[in-house]
């Protein structure tokens, strides 16, 4: 399953779940902008506005659920300060 992140204005909105097949290319490799073009056309959503996340944490940081905002500079998602661990 690839997973979504649907931003506004730098916050999430929503996580979409989307199956293997969609993303993946006539030569079996998987392509973030497939996903986005599928999801566009689904919902309206500009493609822009869509960001692969990974659900395991194996890039763009964790993942990220409503309310977190995406850091474009380091292409990552951040948690809401009251989400976020204290340091103890």
């Amino acid at each position: 399953m690839a997973h979504f992140a649907y931003v506004v204005n730098g916050t999430v909105e929503k996580v979409h779940v989307v199956v293997n097949a969609v993303i993946t290319d006539e030569d079996g490799v998987e392509q973030e902008e497939l996903g986005k073009a599928f999801l566009s056309e689904l919902h309206g959503y500009a493609p822009n506005s869509l960001i692969q996340c990974s659900y395991n944490g194996n890039f763009r940081g964790l993942y990220p659920s409503m309310n977190w905002t995406y850091d474009e500079a380091n292409d990552v998602f951040v948690a809401p300060v009251e989400e976020q661990p204290s340091e103890a």
